[in-house]
């Protein structure tokens, strides 16, 4: 039995499920977020958003094929069970970082700008 295509068919719903609907609950509720620190410039948040959306599946699609391009050979349930948890972990950890850093620098920028400047 191959057990990396079971492991690919077992990986790729779950990668492009985290792919889809992660990305679609940041883009959603990360408007909120964007309008407050932008002060209801929604032209701006609009075209802000989309491109974090954009940058946010990119992310994911490339590290998706990165890690089916150079997946180890699998010989069991329990590597196939690791390989699994690691590699999902990996993405998920990265992308929780990816968001939290998209948030704090923008915070940052706008608290910034406001006090050198007066407003945004």
């Amino acid at each position: 039995m191959n057990y990396n295509l079971l492991t690919y068919s077992i990986y790729l719903p779950i990668i492009f499920f985290i792919m889809i609907k992660i990305g679609w609950l940041f883009y959603t509720h990360g408007e909120i977020y964007l309008i407050h620190l932008f002060q209801k410039n929604t032209q701006l948040v609009k075209n802000i958003n989309n491109i974090l959306l954009i940058g946010y599946y990119l992310t994911n699609l490339g590290y998706a094929i990165f890690s089916i391009a150079y997946w180890e050979q699998l010989n069991s349930i329990i590597q196939i069970i690791n390989s699994l948890s690691y590699r999902l972990g990996i993405i998920i950890l990265g992308l929780a970082i990816l968001h939290y850093n998209n948030v704090f620098w923008l915070t940052f920028l706008i608290k910034s700008k406001s006090i050198h400047h007066g407003k945004f």
